[in-house]
């Protein structure tokens, strides 16, 4: 055959495939004898037949007698060990048929599909693999890599197709443990989600052997998909009458000036809500719409001056900075983008109570446009900054710094820039603030 399904992962969390420890001591619990047991008592036995031997035979006066014995000892002594070794051989044979019984009927057995991959050649499939893909056998799944590959067409979620050296088969080969979901093209033609699990068998011999699981995942894909729906929905009706309730507000404050104070809470909780139900609607129609969105060319430096003007007139208390030396040209979606640049903005603002500065830079080099958002408030606590780009998640939920919010920004701007071939990352410490940046490729003609 990346993202996801807790069976799926789960089967790749060691290097790569490598036989337990149950299976490992098969061979102790199969035998008397472990092999390093057998060998000492073999050299022991063979010393002692030796020795016993030669001081019996040295007691015969007869040289000629005594050489005959001694052959004939000689001879008995490879004898008995080729019985030995025939026996040990006969048991570790059925101890290893017996062991690769058990294993297959263990494969067999489960309800996640299995592949085995040597090569460029699919050599093994389970009842579950075949069931899953939809193929009327087993022989339907085994043999060439590319005709399997382009019978079932692995694309990812979206629907976009995959370049065959990014797919999971072909990753694991080169060593890498892949988790990922793809789309494909069952055997009878229906369309499935699926959470692929790959990985190199490790182990001598072992060189060009990957290990695929997987499993169907489309029933919850297809619910997070009416999730996004409904959340879409649900936030496009909510617009309407909030508009409503903040325009009557401006309203009766004009016609009342005695109760402007109140009305001015009212108005600046309805902008809060308007800008929640803005981010649900963002994020809901992002995870719906699979395309990149309008593409042109812009300067990155402008926008961040246009943004940065934008958000310093709400936040008075904070110094708000722009270093941005020279025009820094890209090819996107610019609305898309200045969503990014104004949800970093409003982060750092957000988590600085204190005031202070806040410092957007926009660098270009190396065929990329960096931009950075570094602030001094209260940083991400060090056991939450591995989640910090999971959707729906708030770093600092549950504590005294906990400042409301959907924990959509974040997840919205990693999809946002992951889609404009971009990559986002951060540094934080905690008490000392966070400087989050993220990545675009430069355009083509743009100056280093």
């Amino acid at each position: 055959m990346e993202r996801t399904g807790a069976a799926a992962a789960d089967s790749g969390s060691a290097q790569g495939i490598s036989p337990p420890a149950a299976v490992r001591s098969r061979w102790g619990r199969g035998l008397p004898w472990t092999p390093p047991r057998a060998v000492i008592a073999y050299a022991a036995v063979g010393l002692c037949w030796f020795v016993v031997a030669g001081r019996a035979l040295s007691l015969v006066r007869d040289a000629a007698l005594r050489d005959e014995l001694w052959t004939a000892q000689g001879v008995a002594f490879v004898l008995l060990s080729a019985a030995l070794l025939l026996e040990l051989v006969r048991r570790a044979r059925r101890g290893l048929l017996g062991l690769g019984t058990e294993v297959r009927a263990a494969v067999e057995s489960m309800l996640d599909g299995v592949l085995v991959v040597d090569g460029g050649e699919v050599v093994e499939a389970n009842r579950a693999a075949v069931e899953l893909l939809g193929a009327g056998g087993k022989d339907e799944l085994l043999g060439d890599l590319e005709l399997f590959v382009a019978r079932f067409q692995p694309r990812t979620t979206e629907g976009s197709p995959l370049p065959a050296s990014e797919l999971p088969i072909a990753r694991a080969l080169r060593g890498e443990r892949v988790t990922q979901e793809l789309a494909v093209r069952r055997g009878d033609g229906q369309e499935v989600v699926l959470s692929v699990a790959a990985a190199p068998v490790v182990g001598q011999g072992a060189r060009g052997l990957v290990v695929i699981v997987f499993r169907d995942v489309s029933a919850a894909h297809r619910l997070e998909s009416m999730r996004d729906e409904f959340l879409a929905t649900a936030a496009h009706e909510l617009k309407t009458p909030l508009a409503v309730v903040k325009a009557y507000a401006q309203l009766v404050q004009r016609r009342a000036p005695a109760e402007a104070p109140a009305l001015a809470v009212v108005e600046r909780q309805v902008d809060r809500m308007t800008r929640l139900v803005q981010h649900l609607l963002d994020a809901s129609r992002l995870r719906l719409d699979p395309g990149a969105g309008p593409t042109e060319r812009f300067d990155l430096a402008g926008l961040a001056a246009e943004v940065v003007e934008g958000v310093r007139r709400a936040a008075t208390r904070h110094d708000l900075q722009l270093r941005a030396p020279a025009p820094a040209l890209v090819q996107g979606d610019r609305e898309r983008v200045a969503r990014v640049l104004r949800s970093l903005l409003d982060n750092a603002v957000r988590f600085s109570p204190r005031g202070g500065p806040v410092v957007t830079s926009v660098e270009l080099g190396g065929g990329e446009v960096v931009v950075s958002v570094a602030d001094q408030g209260l940083g991400i606590p060090e056991d939450r900054q591995a989640r910090i780009f999971e959707r729906y998640y708030r770093a600092h939920a549950g504590t005294a710094d906990d400042y409301g919010g959907l924990g959509l920004s974040l997840d919205t701007s990693r999809e946002i820039v992951s889609r404009h071939g971009g990559r986002i990352w951060f540094e934080s410490t905690p008490g000392r603030g966070s400087t989050f940046r993220f990545s675009l490729p430069a355009a083509q003609g743009a100056g280093a």
